[in-house]
């Protein structure tokens, strides 16, 4: 029988008894009501709550996997089993249904797992008293109806006969169905008042050596088969009315632990036999390692030697690098410097943004306007950001200029300057960063308007969900319509590569006009259109043209840097050093101009 495991038609016939059982087991349930009992199979559910259909698709046979297919077989029998089982509970649910006794699915509720001996045993209990209770109704019935007819004869009879006779003679006739209709008493199992003590003695001890097989079994780590019919006869029956046949199940199941366990001893003992083989070869081996382990010290002094010689040699090697390291952070120090010169700049800028923003927001007093206004302020941080990451660029290229002409005092005064002017521009920020807070509470208690008026947007949703199912009609025609924009987006890649490179060219005119505002010569101050919001939208799209140009510039700058930090291109640097000083300084004095002359122009503006 080995061969059919796992064969293709063997899983499809367990496949459709399963379903077979399914169906019977509607069926059943469709007059008893949902019965519910622990699963034979899933212990930890009850049996009318697994998925059937899930683990048909999980279990079934799979081409080329021959172990998948196995375990399928076997998963497949148990549900059977388990199938049957439930059939069997529920048909003792319906007898007890009839009887009147116990509901439909007490059983149930006890925990543990169910045995399949003891449901068997119930259900052919409650068939014979079933059974015996039909056949006394049966006789009953026949007694009254042979009464009646005879009470009918009894009544002709007498009118025909004198009307003296004595009541007597009617008694007389009905005794006999009455004994007729009379049953047997029997003592069982059930009637017996008190168990046997010979019973429950013997009965007592088989439970005491199935305990402590039980315990011995749990320690080696076996499995063990008389825990499940332990655990069922404490919740079913007491000590000393178990039948002969639930004895010997009891002895099977205890003898089948007992083989178990002997088993297990003959393979440790098997394996400390073997263990000894290895323990004295490992002994013999460890000798040979002995002998090993002394030439390879022998090697080992040999190699000791080189090493040293090796390591005086990496000593010299590190001083060398170690001198490298000093040079570079006396340079990083003078580049700290610095940064925290520059960090004021940075400071003035965040606040300038701030105050534009706040100023821009004072002035939007619907609610579609606040609602600009705060995605607009996002937007604004992510430009900060980008402003923030744009200033460490530029704090990199001033220390590459600072390292150049760091001999030259003038740069330095002109930045101490300039910082004392930030500082005080920063002292009149902060007085109108109050006054903005103020404004900003006033906002905050226009936004709580703004939230009742969320609440008639709700009312207005549920509206707008009957109009979507109008829109997925119109989703067909719709996706008709997208293929033939695609075949009209093919056309507009091609219009975008040439207006790309238009583009790139229109960005290279912009990096030259934003770099040297000087050169372009039809500068003229900024009209104004009289409404503020305009003009500082149109500031803004101008400022972060300059941002993304600017942004390109510090790309390159960057890998310049990186070229510069290289200990090699230092060297060079400094050798022409001597000969593009003079150019390099007017260069310097170029851009100096250019952003003084850019920073008055956006003090115009903001006036």
């Amino acid at each position: 029988m080995s061969h059919l495991l796992g064969a293709q038609d063997c899983v499809e016939s367990l496949r459709r008894d399963v379903i077979d059982l399914q169906g019977a087991l509607v069926e059943v349930f469709s007059r008893t009501g949902p019965v519910r009992f622990r699963s034979w199979k899933f212990p930890d559910k009850e049996s009318c709550d697994l998925d059937l259909v899930q683990l048909l698709e999980q279990y079934d046979h799979v081409e080329g996997e021959k172990e998948f297919n196995e375990h399928s077989h076997v998963v497949l029998l148990e549900l059977v089993i388990d199938r049957l089982l439930l059939l069997l509970q529920s048909f003792n649910a319906y007898m007890e249904q009839m009887l009147g006794g116990q509901k439909a699915g007490d059983c149930g509720k006890a925990g543990g797992s169910v045995c399949v001996g003891l449901v068997v045993k119930r259900y052919w209990k409650n068939v014979i008293h079933f059974t015996s209770q039909q056949r006394q109704q049966n006789l009953s019935s026949a007694c009254r109806s042979e009464m009646s007819s005879r009470s009918s004869s009894s009544s002709s009879t007498s009118q025909r006969s004198a009307p003296s006779s004595s009541p007597s003679s009617r008694l007389q006739t009905a005794p006999p169905p009455l004994v007729r209709c009379r049953s047997v008493s029997c003592q069982t199992v059930e009637s017996a008042l008190v168990p046997c003590a010979a019973c429950a003695g013997v009965q007592s001890t088989l439970q005491d050596s199935a305990r402590s097989v039980a315990s011995l079994c749990q320690t080696l780590g076996l499995s063990c088969s008389l825990w499940s019919f332990l655990q069922a006869v404490e919740d079913t029956l007491q000590l000393g009315r178990l039948s002969a046949c639930d004895l010997t199940l009891w002895a099977r199941e205890q003898q089948r632990d007992l083989r178990r366990i002997q088993e297990h001893v003959t393979h440790v003992q098997e394996k400390a036999g073997s263990l000894t083989h290895t323990v004295q070869r490992t002994e013999e081996e460890r000798d040979e390692l002995r002998a090993q382990l002394d030439r390879e010290k022998e090697n080992s002094e040999e190699w000791e030697g080189r090493v040293q010689e090796e390591k005086l040699r990496r000593d010299e090697e590190l001083k060398t690098q170690q001198e490298k390291e000093e040079e570079l952070r006396e340079g990083a120090v003078a580049l700290e410097v610095k940064i925290s010169e520059l960090e004021g700049e940075l400071e003035m800028q965040r606040e300038t943004q701030q105050r534009v923003e706040r100023e821009r927001d004072s002035l939007v007093d619907e609610v579609h306007r606040l609602r600009l206004e705060e995605v607009r302020w996002k937007e604004t941080e992510e430009k900060k950001r980008n402003l923030e990451a744009e200033l460490s660029d530029t704090q990199k290229l001033l220390d590459k200029e600072s390292a150049k002409y760091h001999s030259t005092q003038r740069q330095h005064e002109a930045m101490v300057v300039k910082q004392r002017a930030l500082l005080e521009r920063i002292d009149t920020l902060v007085q109108q960063c109050e006054e903005l807070q103020s404004h900003l509470e006033e906002c905050e208690d226009e936004k709580a308007e703004l939230t009742d008026i969320l609440t008639h947007t709700t009312q207005e949703r549920d509206t707008l969900q009957d109009e979507l199912t109008q829109q997925k009609s119109e989703f067909l025609s719709l996706k008709e319509e997208r293929e033939k924009q695609c075949v009209r987006l093919r056309e507009l890649e091609e219009c975008v590569s040439r207006l790309t490179e238009d583009l790139q060219q229109a960005e290279e005119r912009e990096r030259i006009l934003v770099a040297f505002p000087e050169l372009n010569q039809q500068h003229t101050t900024p009209q104004s259109t009289g409404d503020v919001l305009c003009d500082m939208e149109q500031q803004l799209k101008v400022n972060s043209m300059r941002i993304r140009v600017l942004e390109q510039e510090n790309v390159s700058l960057t890998k310049t840097l990186e070229k510069l930090k290289d200990p090699q291109s230092i060297r060079l640097s400094q050798q022409s050093a001597g000969d593009q000083t003079p150019d390099a300084e007017e260069m310097y004095q170029k851009l100096r101009q250019a952003a003084r002359a850019r920073s008055a122009g956006t003090h115009r503006r903001r006036k």
